[in-house]
């Protein structure tokens, strides 16, 4: 399903986020793509699904060349990115209806997977509610729907549970499972949860610095770390005195250092203790604190990189832009639908914005006085427009609303409003089954390329300013006596 072949990314600076990537996915499996952040993960995602050129290397997803057939890709994938991609002013339903629509699916079609994915997701009972109301658990499930609204059969899911809590990680969990199992979707996870790799994956991949060290399953990757770890943590230079003497035991079958930590694997930890500790007093060496644990994913990256694994040490997410959008105030009284609800915590709100939308320096916050005196100065131009030439003042009102009232529909006129587009959407047209159509797209793409190089190359030639060309005509030789004589 997916293969790369010494695919690799340098940036601009001289970094290499992806150095010789070597990878096979198969169908029907869901792959953890595993490693910190900077490790270059959402890069290779980003070169995989098209976002990015590598510099050098092969890769074919779905059976097609990333590079070659980019469309026919994207018609095989679906993408999940770590910032969220659904617009937040507006519903579920038609961040699904508008994604379906960018897959080029008739009507009919969509309005079938938009049903089928609100029931999947569970998300049915609010469809309808602006996506800025969803708590963040609904939110990367619309997500994952918007994804999947053209059936594809691979999906990229790039840190998807990040800065959810606990039970909404839990739930996702179970939908990517069910993705798999029952719907038979290839799942590509790339995640720095050490606990999602673990239990969802069946294959991991361990990435470090852009190159992948290992891949195996979980229990193999762990099973190659033997017995259990006994976690030391010692203080200055005791770290190489201890690991000399501990290495000359025969009960001692490896041992990794780690910062002021030493972890040494054994048979049986809590056995290993007694003599472990006994033997380190006996040569001068206290221990500062001490822990035993089975071998975990965290062993196998220490193990196969030279450094720890600092899970959810992460500097992706915070706070989304349309949050601070609403928090500067611009975000009072979207689409007529009164003030934005505030999160405990939050400071500010709608009235730390000032400026040319207040009388005061202060938006949303005018006195009774100042409105009084606003409304009337605009009721006075308004009637003057209406009277020199109002009837477009009037058309211009009457477009955006059934009533003149921009955002103040009826129910009546919304229904009629939204009978009319479905019939337009129902038209007749050839059932797709979800798939895009795109197919010529890519051939499109092939001879854009070389149209703009074609016409890079022309505008270079014609970059002469007009005047220089007119400057060596005949036209201009006269000109230039006639203004010469005219000078003398």
């Amino acid at each position: 399903m997916i293969k790369t072949e010494n695919l690799t990314k340098t940036f601009s600076s001289g970094t290499k986020a992806v150095d010789n990537l070597n990878i096979n996915v198969e169908d029907g499996e869901i792959f953890g793509f595993l490693g910190p952040n900077g490790a270059g993960k959402s890069t290779t995602i980003k070169i995989l699904t098209t976002l990015s050129r590598p510099t050098s290397g092969k890769a074919w997803v779905g059976g097609y060349n990333v590079q070659t057939e980019p469309v026919k890709v994207r018609c095989a994938i679906g993408y999940v990115a770590q910032e969220t991609g659904v617009d937040y002013f507006l519903s579920g339903r038609e961040n699904l209806v508008l994604q379906g629509r960018m897959y080029r699916m008739d009507g009919k079609t969509i309005n079938r997977r938009v049903d089928e994915l609100l029931e999947l997701f569970s998300i049915k009972d609010c469809a309808d509610q602006l996506v800025s109301t969803y708590s963040g658990g609904m939110r990367r499930k619309l997500d994952i729907a918007t994804a999947l609204i053209h059936n594809p059969r691979l999906i990229f899911l790039d840190e998807p549970t990040l800065g959810l809590d606990p039970h909404s990680r839990s739930q996702l969990w179970n939908y990517i499972r069910m993705l798999n199992g029952d719907l038979k979707v290839t799942i590509f996870l790339t995640t720095h949860y050490l606990d999602e790799a673990d239990k969802l994956s069946h294959r991991i991949g361990i990435l470090h610095k852009g190159s992948i060290k290992i891949i195996d399953t979980p229990d193999k990757l762990k099973d190659s770390i033997r017995g259990d770890s006994v976690n030391l943590e010692l203080k200055g230079s005791a770290k190489d005195k201890a690991i000399s003497i501990l290495k000359g035991n025969s009960k001692v079958k490896e041992i990794l250092l780690e910062n002021e930590h030493v972890r040494v694997y054994v048979n049986n930890g809590s056995e290993a203790v007694q003599w472990m500790i006994k033997l380190l007093n006996e040569n001068g060496i206290d221990v500062s604190s001490l822990s035993i644990s089975r071998p975990s994913l965290d062993d196998v990256y220490l193990k196969y990189s030279g450094a720890s694994f600092k899970e959810g040490d992460s500097e992706e997410g915070g706070e989304p832009w349309w949050a601070k959008w609403q928090k500067g105030g611009w975000g009072k009284n979207w689409k007529g639908g009164g003030d934005w609800k505030q999160e405990e915590g939050q400071e500010g709100g709608a009235g730390e914005t000032g400026g040319a939308d207040s009388g005061n320096g202060e938006w949303g916050k005018w006195s009774p006085e100042e409105m009084k005196e606003w409304l009337s100065q605009n009721k006075t131009v308004e009637n003057e427009t209406d009277d020199k030439g109002g009837s477009a003042v009037s058309a211009n009102k009457e477009a955006d609303s059934g009533n003149g009232e921009w955002g103040k529909w009826s129910p009546e006129e919304m229904k009629a409003w939204w009978s009319q587009n479905q019939k337009k959407e129902e038209e007749p047209s050839t059932e797709n089954n979800g798939e895009c159509k795109m197919e010529k797209d890519d051939k499109v793409t092939a001879e854009n390329d070389e149209n703009i190089k074609d016409k890079e190359t022309k505008d270079e030639e014609n970059s002469e300013e007009p005047w220089k060309k007119w400057q060596g005509t005949p036209e201009a030789a006269e000109w230039w006596a006639k203004s010469g004589k005219k000078e003398g």
